[in-house]
Formats: C-alpha cells, sequence, structure tokens
C-alpha cells in the first residue's frame, strides 16, 4: 500500500514542480503537453492503485482497518514523544517513551496525508475538467506548499539521510528490520508481537500447540492477530505479528498502511 501511494505522489508532486518552475513563466515552451498528462496520469493512479491494492488483498482488509485505528489512536505517550523528539535527537541521555508499531511522527504524517489526499483528487478534477479553474488551483498549489512539501521533505530525510531511522528504508522494501533497532524504535510493539510469541511457546504443553501459537500469533486479551484460516505464506507476507529469519538477526515489519519509517 506505502508504493501505491507513494511512487503516483512523488511523479505528481515533481510533475507539479515542473510545471509550476518551468511552465508557468512561458508556457510555449516544448513538452509542456507531456508533463502535465504524466501530472494528470499520476493523479488518477493516486485513485486507481490503492483501491486496486485493496481488492487485490482484500483479505488483508482487517490488518488495515488496524492499522487505521493505531493511527487515529493517540495516547499521552505519543504526545510525550513529540515533545522529546527534538531533544532526544541530540541528546543520548532523554528516553522516548514506548513506541507502538506507529510513533507519533508516523502518525501525524499519515493524518496529513489522509486528510488531504480527497481534497487534492477532487480540485486536481476540477482543474482538469475547467470548472472553478483558479479557486481550485490555488487550494490545489496551497495544499502542496504548505503541506506535502515539508512532509515529503522530512519523509524522505528520516528514510535516506538521518543514520538513526534510515534501516527503516530497508523494512519498506523487503518488509524486514533488525531487531535491536526494532527494539529501540517501536519498544512496546516488540515486546507485545515478538517477545509474547516467544513466550507463548515456551509455555506452550506440546509442539502442537507451539506451532499454533507461532500461525497465529500469541493469545493474549486485545492484541491483533491474523485469522486462523491464512496459511503459512499470506501470513508471512501480511501479518502484523513479527517473525525471525534464519539468523535471527531482522523482525518482520510488514502491512503497513502508511508504510512510513
Amino acid at each position: 500500500m506505502h508504493w501505491a501511494v507513494a511512487i503516483p505522489f512523488m511523479v505528481c508532486y515533481t510533475t507539479a514542480l515542473i510545471l509550476i518552475i518551468v511552465y508557468n513563466p512561458n508556457p510555449a515552451r516544448p513538452f509542456r503537453q507531456v508533463v502535465s498528462w504524466a501530472h494528470r496520469i499520476s493523479g488518477l493512479c493516486l485513485l486507481v492503485l490503492p483501491a486496486w491494492n485493496l481488492a487485490r488483498y482484500w483479505r488483508d482488509a482487517s490488518l488495515h482497518l488496524h492499522n487505521l485505528r493505531q493511527v487515529w489512536s493517540w495516547t499521552w505517550d505519543d504526545v510525550r514523544w513529540l515533545c522529546l523528539i527534538g531533544p532526544a535527537s541530540v541528546s543520548r541521555k532523554i528516553t522516548l517513551p514506548w513506541q507502538g508499531k506507529f510513533n507519533a511522527g508516523e502518525k501525524i504524517n499519515f493524518m496529513m496525508l489522509s486528510s488531504t489526499y480527497p481534497i487534492y483528487l477532487c480540485t486536481g478534477l476540477l482543474i482538469w475538467f475547467d470548472t472553478s479553474p483558479y479557486l481550485s488551483w490555488l487550494v490545489h498549489f496551497s495544499l502542496a506548499a504548505a503541506v506535502a512539501t515539508p512532509l515529503l521533505l522530512g519523509h524522505i530525510f528520516m528514510a535516506t539521510v538521518n543514520p538513526d531511522t534510515r534501516p527503516g528504508l530497508r523494512g519498506m522494501i523487503t518488509g524486514f528490520v533488525d531487531r535491536e533497532w526494532a527494539r529501540h524504535h517501536y519498544h512496546l510493539w516488540y515486546v507485545e508481537h515478538f517477545e509474547a510469541v516467544k513466550s507463548a511457546i515456551r509455555s506452550a504443553p506440546s509442539w502442537r500447540s507451539a506451532k499454533a501459537v507461532v500461525k497465529d500469533g500469541p493469545k493474549k486479551p486485545g492484541a491483533w492477530k491474523p485469522s486462523p484460516a491464512k496459511t503459512a505464506t499470506a501470513f508471512s507476507s501480511s501479518s502484523f505479528v513479527p517473525r525471525t529469519t534464519a539468523s535471527g538477526r531482522s523482525v518482520e515489519r510488514q502491512g503497513d498502511t502508511s508504510g512510513n519509517t
């Protein structure tokens, strides 16, 4: 789901930047229609690709709903995390509150994206079909300048430049992150959905029940777990519950609706 949104959005943003900087001062420059249509088609992809992804992996609908609830659910630890993340980035003496599957920064990123997403689509269609083009363009451009630009730059910085969060990029590509990195950045998620599995396996009375624990997740009240009807392959490719690789150094962290690092 992350790449179904990220790739067309990046194309949209890049082509919009070219249209504003290169073609707005001089619309007669060549290839303007090519760039303009690339912008429109990528905008349609923002609508089509996520819907196609949801339809293709409809069995994971409960996982996406779970992620949505996680993103829109806030606690005082999230507020404290936002207040402390700045000082903690320059001083290791400051301890951040435990975070779940999504930290507070990722929650804000997704909330802003999901809130502005329908506005982008509506204003883009109004501009395309020449309905209130000036007002629609003003809203469209203002959102890109005021919301999309800082979020995009911050997202890219955290994923590719900042050494503390850069390992998360591998997780969005492969589905696996380093175990210690996951323990440090998403400690609450790690404890609830990784150590709980190991504890349940140790306490299982037989190998059959231990196998069931690995497949279905820990029997913990209130904790999400995949449907027992899922096969091992489906569990591995989209499960919220982590597993270790052969080396024991990585844990699985797939199935993110936002895919944020």
